[in-house]
């Protein structure tokens, strides 16, 4: 869990929490999340002392609070009672995958009772002790139920920036194997994932079962590749982009790792 707590004042609190949730907007934009709704989740006051901590007038103004942020910062959002933690008000942030399936992603969290219980203090302003709000952030949950997410977000075909192999190398055969590897080198220092698929298989076969591996980059080696120092280059579901060389195919691909550039 990429976890982190903030501890801050009430004055604080406002600017505190809508960094938060613009750090989990600037997520959404890299990885291409466009659909979402952040639910506030209030408590009850008929369960204060059971349920909930029993602090009528700290649930209400926290509340009120986070309340405000969602609305001057235009947030979506909707109001969901009696589903806050014990400690607060809390923000889940709902989002929708590309297929449509819905998803609790991250959370932001009020917590006004933990620092009285660990008897937290701070000198404030007008030089009187004072207990700090605290935020629970999440940004992304747990780093398996995130990684789920994105295979089915992107259907297991991942932007080059973010797949875990970016460039896969096809000689057609074993002779072409030198120019294979220095290639491979090239691609290596300018910081591009990249394997050569070595094996005794014809080009097809290989070509196929790059497809399947969603590679987004194929670069296949034959002998007028070698010749002319090129690679013709393949791209993951689009099929064959004709021959570039050497250096154009590592200026295109490091441009689309370095500006995160998605899948057209």
């Amino acid at each position: 869990m990429n976890d982190a707590h903030i501890y801050c004042s009430k004055e604080q609190f406002a600017q505190e929490f809508r960094a938060v949730n613009d750090m989990y907007l600037k997520y959404f934009e890299i990885f291409g999340i466009d659909k979402y709704v952040m639910r506030l989740s209030l408590h009850d006051p008929a369960k204060l002392g059971k349920k909930y901590i029993d602090e009528p007038e700290l649930w209400l103004e926290t509340e009120e609070m986070v309340r405000q942020v969602l609305k001057e910062s235009g947030t979506p959002y909707v109001e969901v009672p009696d589903e806050g933690a014990f400690y607060g008000p809390k923000i889940d942030v709902q989002i929708w995958s590309a297929i449509g399936r819905e998803f609790t992603l991250a959370t932001n969290q009020v917590d006004f009772a933990q620092g009285r219980r660990f008897k937290l203090e701070f000198t404030n302003k007008d030089n009187a002790p004072e207990t700090p709000l605290i935020i629970h952030r999440a940004p992304l949950g747990t780093h398996e139920r995130f990684i789920g997410l994105l295979l089915e977000h992107y259907a297991g075909k991942f932007p080059v920036w973010l797949a875990p192999l970016q460039v896969k190398i096809l000689p057609i055969s074993e002779k072409f194997q030198d120019y294979a590897i220095a290639v491979k080198a090239k691609l290596r220092k300018a910081g591009v994932r990249v394997e050569i698929d070595d094996r005794n298989e014809k080009i097809g076969k290989k070509i196929r079962d790059t497809e399947l591996m969603r590679v987004p980059y194929m670069l296949v080696i034959g002998e007028k590749e070698v010749a002319e120092n090129q690679l013709a280059v393949r791209r993951q579901g689009k099929g064959d982009l004709g021959v570039q060389s050497v250096d154009s195919f590592i200026n295109l691909v490091v441009d689309e790792i370095d500006n995160r550039k998605s899948p057209e």
